[in-house]
């Protein structure tokens, strides 16, 4: 804990903020996502009242420069020239938020998975494996980057995630989707139209959801990925192959192999609980095989754990016992949830050991 003074704006989608004032803690109310007119109103009105009462010295904010909380801490800054905004990269709040849970002293390697964040490179994020400490981190593995044909529409829309993968292999699998929606996705993808990178674990599992048929199309925000879950057979331990490819300081993660030994087992018949399973299986072996090639790499034994994609108890259970096995410590959030609610909570963490008053 800290005896600044810190304004913590959070994250978008999922906001709270977070007042800290002398070592004392107040998280705002989950007020939800700001793109919300109503609720951007809120969070605006609420932040100005915290400021004019408390007069903190910082303002943290996520490092998306689009996002409306951190356009509002330009917008601060720019009235209050006592204040001092900081950015914070989402993924790193992410695991910050887990170090100040469990005062962490030592660097942590940081697991943080989810749908997206504003990455260093310019990139969305979501798959990443980072060193993380008091005052930086070091991205030290990420998934490979893939298009998202029609960028956020993909939440909605998954099944645009199977053809960025898979591209026409998949074509006869998607069967309800129409051959010129289809047609249309593909250009896109050929030609680069509207299809930024990302390295989102989120994505994968939205796509895993869309190739086995369980959510072509969602109603609600990880609606596929949730349905994927509670589809898992359980007592199953066989899983699919990828690839972990060292390159430029950096272990990148390629999934492709999984994909199509899903493809196969669809087109062979198999049960789609086994195949989720399965999924499921690799994803944890993932971590389990990055974090020890990692830990080895850099001589450190604590893992943080933290993102949206680790609400899911599968996986979550899964990876704990395989990092558990391999030596591992490891490290959740308790107080806080796994998903953006806990972006506030890592941005204060941060701004106070970033050295500014």
């Amino acid at each position: 804990m800290s005896n600044k003074t810190v304004l913590a704006l959070g994250a978008d989608i999922k906001n709270r903020f977070l007042l800290a004032k002398e070592k004392n803690l107040f998280f705002g109310p989950d007020i939800g996502d700001l793109s919300d007119a109503k609720n951007y109103e809120f969070f605006k009105k609420e932040a100005i009242r915290a400021i004019k009462k408390f007069k903190p010295g910082i303002v943290a904010h996520d490092l998306h420069p689009g996002y409306f909380s951190a356009k509002l801490a330009k917008e601060l800054n720019a009235q209050h020239s006592m204040l001092n905004t900081i950015a914070v990269q989402h993924h790193y709040a992410h695991i910050a938020s887990v170090i100040c849970e469990h005062n962490l002293k030592s660097p942590v390697i940081g697991v943080s998975f989810d749908g997206a964040g504003y990455g260093t490179d310019g990139n969305m994020w979501g798959g990443e494996f980072l060193i993380a400490g008091k005052k930086s981190f070091k991205r030290a593995a990420h998934f490979k980057y893939r298009q998202v044909p029609g960028a956020d529409k993909v939440v909605y829309e998954p099944w645009r995630m199977v053809l960025s993968i898979l591209k026409k292999r998949s074509l006869d699998i998607l069967n309800d989707v129409k051959k010129q929606d289809k047609a249309t996705v593909l250009e896109m993808l050929s030609k680069n139209i509207n299809s930024p990178l990302s390295s989102s674990v989120g994505r994968l599992f939205d796509a895993a959801a869309a190739l086995l048929g369980i959510c072509r199309r969602a109603s609600y925000e990880a609606e596929g990925p949730i349905k994927l879950e509670a589809m898992c057979a359980k007592g199953i331990e066989e899983k699919y192959a990828f690839n972990i490819i060292y390159k430029d300081s950096c272990y990148i993660i390629d999934t492709d192999k999984v994909f199509f030994g899903m493809l196969k087992d669809i087109r062979n018949g198999k049960d789609k609980s086994l195949i989720a399973a399965k999924f499921h299986n690799s994803m944890a072996d993932i971590i389990v095989k990055v974090c020890k090639n990692i830990s080895k790499k850099f001589k450190i034994k604590d893992v943080a754990l933290s993102g949206g994609v680790f609400q899911n108890k599968f996986l979550s259970k899964k990876a704990v016992m395989g990092l558990k096995a391999a030596g591992l410590r490891v490290f959740t959030n308790k107080n806080t949830s796994a998903n953006d609610y806990n972006i506030s909570l890592g941005q204060y963490y941060v701004s106070c050991n970033s050295g500014k008053n």
